[in-house]
């Protein structure tokens, strides 16, 4: 049953991007993502990899998914959510991530509550949603593994795509 319950977690998470099968597992301490930034692997959390790029990183019945986004705006990401099916419920700055400005947005899918971290690092945005999160769910305890993950996205490695303008 909790392999069923898992893979329900990670099968919704994903649907958040792109609806795809999980046929891989990883072991990795740091994991790249499709942009060049790294982040780090919070302890205990098993790596499953869709073979596109995402990454859900699951533990117990929790789930998160990290994504280079291009989502200019918390309401961007917003808008992208519900065109998912994704019942809003809520949005509050939780900046306490040094530098690193986070907006934390709670919906509904199908019963199952859903957090969404927009967070900009480094003039690049990224969003971690964690999924089937604990009642006593706070990301601003530094031991949350959403709040490991935000602290440690390292984007020196980012190819940068740079628009040339005609004067």
């Amino acid at each position: 049953f909790k392999m069923k319950l898992n893979s329900k977690i990670v099968v919704a998470l994903l649907l958040c991007v792109v609806a795809a099968i999980t046929v891989g597992m990883v072991a990795a301490e740091d994991l790249t993502l499709p942009d060049g930034a790294t982040f780090t692997v919070p302890d205990g959390f098993t790596v499953q990899d869709d073979g596109d790029g995402n990454t859900a990183l699951v533990k117990d019945d929790l789930a998160i998914i990290v994504l280079a986004s291009d989502a200019k705006s918390p309401d961007d990401a917003k808008k992208t959510l519900e065109s998912k099916g994704y019942t809003f419920k809520s949005q509050k700055d939780v900046s306490g991530f040094g530098d690193i400005k986070v907006f934390e947005q709670a919906y509904d899918k199908d019963g199952m509550p859903i957090y969404g971290y927009v967070c900009e690092v480094d003039g690049s945005s990224y969003i971690v949603c964690a999924a089937n999160a604990p009642s006593d769910w706070d990301v601003s305890n530094s031991d949350n593994p959403v709040n490991i993950i935000i602290k440690s996205i390292d984007t020196s490695n980012v190819s940068v795509s740079y628009t040339h303008l005609t004067l």
